[in-house]
């Protein structure tokens, strides 16, 4: 093949990329998508309702989106696989401009820059070029560094970054790993990469117990609160959004050994809980009581969503160990004098508060 006919190739394969990145994903979809299915004034889509480990479930890591009157305009948490689980909801989200972290955890944010990435080819896509900002939310750091015992020349080391210090170090300009998308959106014609963080006060965990509920977020009517809670050493926090007389409210990860997510759940119409253990597994390999100090027992998860009377109770974050005893852990919820309604999470599952459920 001659040097000009290889190029007039490749020429072609240059305009046939252009003209697909520029056409909305919804175009190739013909069947009934999740996104399909949003209605209503306030709407939760699931993206990951899995642990940290692949698994022959096929359930991606922790992601959810919400939707302000049929529009996606938080991401809470963005686990592996929930940039797959976004494009096969048929969603685009050019307007999304809150990502609620609930830890840093890879199972939690490991696809946050894919996620950033993807809003800025859907505003190519919709012919926008956007210059609002991204606002991330997540905890501080809580100064609880590495044990001298294990880490004698590193017992100084902080385990865990605040999220200013994530997020920077993703997007800053001048130091972060992913600094190329300040350049990459406005080659594409995409906008301009600009975002805001505010880092959550918390605390080491004997003290989370006596942190206030914060509002972090009041517009429109969109009021998005957040607490601290107890995940081992890891900073973490559980959020509440509310709009419109409805409420969700998501634990991310915790043991819920203080009265915070009772205190954060209060009558909230849809409670997302952290469904990764039982009462009494895992127990098979050592180190296996350590998920025991950083998840809720389902016992504890049914005082919990008892005492705050949670309308629906939604089990989220299923691993192997809890997946096949999800009935067991019903049982034991129940036991506990939780009369709400309760459901299995599952992605792509779509839950509109303005419907019962």
């Amino acid at each position: 093949m001659s040097a000009s006919l290889r190029n007039c190739f490749a020429a072609a394969a240059v305009l046939v990329s252009a003209a697909t990145l520029s056409v909305p994903a919804r175009a190739y979809e013909h069947h009934r998508m999740a996104v399909d299915k949003v209605k209503g004034s306030l709407s939760v889509m699931v993206l990951g309702s899995g642990g940290p480990e692949a698994s022959p479930n096929g359930r991606a890591s922790a992601g959810y989106l919400i939707f302000v009157e049929g529009k996606p305009r938080i991401l809470m948490d963005a686990g592996g696989g929930t940039l797959k689980s976004l494009a096969l909801s048929g969603t685009d989200i050019p307007n999304l401009d809150i990502v609620l972290l609930s830890h840093m955890h890879i199972d939690h944010e490991g696809e946050v820059p894919a996620m950033v990435k993807t809003l800025y080819f859907d505003n190519r896509a919709a012919g926008t070029f956007r210059t609002a900002p991204i606002n991330f939310y997540g905890p501080g750091a809580n100064g609880v560094t590495f044990p001298a015992a294990v880490f004698p020349h590193d017992a100084d080391v902080p385990q865990y970054p605040s999220t200013s210090d994530y997020i920077n170090g993703l997007f800053n300009i001048k130091t972060g790993i992913d600094r190329y998308v300040n350049i990459f959106t406005r080659a594409i014609h995409a906008g301009v990469l600009n975002y805001k963080v505010s880092d959550i006060a918390t605390a080491p965990p004997p003290k989370v117990g006596d942190l206030p509920i914060s509002t972090i977020y009041d517009q429109g009517g969109l009021v998005i609160k957040a607490i601290p809670v107890i995940h081992g050493p890891c900073p973490a926090v559980a959020y509440r959004i509310e709009y419109k007389g409805h409420s969700v409210v998501y634990s991310g990860d915790t043991d819920s050994q203080t009265n915070n997510m009772v205190r954060i759940g209060q009558g909230a119409d849809l409670m997302i809980y952290d469904t990764s253990i039982t009462d009494t597994l895992p127990n098979t390999y050592p180190g296996d009581k350590v998920f025991f100090s950083l998840h809720t027992k389902p016992t504890r998860m049914g005082q919990v969503a008892a005492a705050a009377q949670v309308k629906t109770l939604l089990l989220s974050h299923i691993t192997r160990t809890s997946e096949p005893h999800l009935k067991q852990i019903e049982k034991a919820i129940r036991v506990q004098n939780f009369h709400g309604k309760l459901r299995v999470a599952r992605d792509l599952a779509v839950y509109n508060l303005d419907d019962p459920h």
